[in-house]
């Protein structure tokens, strides 16, 4: 992993520096109590990630090896999470409307899958194999738009989205550097060091945002590099270990969805009822407290994706699987999602009203 480390090293050390110097703030006023401060910090991170790794190739014959063999692949990445990025900044500077940025997703999760960013066969935790064939293609850009989602709406509280994403960014290079993908697993330390660069300044009280941007960025990448990167020696993937890694997140986005659809409203509509937003009401916790917690679950689910990589193919993957489902259902439970949601079923209304000047932005 010393390669690894050498690229998370290099994209932290561009990603700190330029969010120190990031100094455009977007909407400013909108809400004033974050007027003026930066919404584009995810620039500082996409640099980073873009600029590793043709800066190590420069000076290292293994990465240049790497890249040299996956150049296209790589470019490709670029490009259309570079188009996710684009149109979250245009969002970040004035409103777009969801459908908007939605078939912007749309279509950058159409390239990476032209690209060969797709899933195509899955490895179950068992052993067996799941082939797709023409359920393929919309599985895959259902997931790369899921997830590109699921990080910007978990970005509601400062810290959150880019920590989530340093930690499991890190556990799936773990991974894929395991399994023989070292581009993949060089590509997620750079991603990893990059998010790690923009926390100083995005922990609370942040001074620095990710934006729509940065979190689209984030959420495409980690989906389409998860994709490539869990082919095991059958040629097959396991997806569900970047599903259980980026557990958090895809719970609380598929809870989000479920709740308001229970309510009649619009899944794609904000609100402050997101996981971090219960942990902090219910245990009333301070913003600093509340990020360390989103990072605790987080840590939770990531090292139960490392297990069933280690257990792969072994009764003890089974037992992961089944821990993991039932601790998903004991969080949405003690944090009262049950509850609301069977009293919206009961009674077509929602038992907490949401403030709707101080919601986080809608995807």
């Amino acid at each position: 992993m010393g390669l690894e480390l050498e690229f998370a090293a290099v994209a932290f050390l561009i990603a700190l520096p330029l969010t120190l110097l990031l100094r455009l703030p977007t909407k400013a006023g909108r809400v004033a109590a974050h007027a003026g401060i930066p919404r584009i910090g995810g620039f500082s991170i996409v640099t980073a990630f873009v600029l590793t790794p043709p800066l190590m190739a420069m000076v290292n014959n293994d990465a240049r090896a790497f890249l040299r063999d996956d150049w296209g692949h790589f470019l490709a990445l670029g490009l259309c999470g570079g188009l996710v990025f684009v149109v979250g900044a245009i969002d970040d500077f004035r409103d777009l409307n969801w459908k908007t940025k939605f078939s912007a997703q749309i279509v950058a999760a159409i390239g990476l899958y032209l690209a060969g960013f797709r899933v195509g066969e899955m490895t179950l935790p068992g052993g067996g194999t799941l082939e797709l064939g023409i359920a393929d293609a919309p599985l895959t850009v259902l997931w790369l738009v899921f997830m590109a989602n699921a990080l910007n709406l978990i970005d509601g509280h400062d810290g959150v989205a880019a920590g989530i994403s340093a930690l499991v960014s890190a556990t799936i290079a773990y991974a894929a550097y395991d399994l023989g993908h070292e581009l993949i697993a060089l590509l997620f330390a750079a991603l990893a060091g990059a998010s790690l660069g923009f926390m100083p300044l995005n922990l609370p009280p942040a001074k620095r945002f990710l934006g729509d941007s940065g979190a689209y960025f984030l959420g495409l990448t980690i989906a389409a590099l998860s994709v490539a990167g869990f082919v095991d020696s059958t040629g097959r993937v396991p997806l569900y270990i970047p599903v259980v890694a980026l557990g958090l997140p895809v719970l609380d986005t598929g809870v989000s969805f479920l709740r308001r659809i229970l309510d009649g409203r619009n899944p794609m509509a904000a609100d402050m009822d997101h996981f971090h937003h219960r942990v902090q009401r219910l245990l009333h916790w301070g913003p600093l407290q509340t990020a360390f917690a989103a990072y605790g679950l987080t840590a939770l689910f990531c090292g139960a994706a490392l297990l069933l990589h280690t257990w792969y193919k072994s009764a003890g993957s089974a037992v992961v699987g089944a821990v993991v489902l039932a601790f998903a259902v004991l969080l949405v439970t003690l944090l009262g999602y049950v509850r609301t949601m069977w009293e919206s079923v009961r009674h077509g209304r929602r038992g907490e009203k949401v403030q709707p000047e101080a919601v986080h932005e809608a995807p």
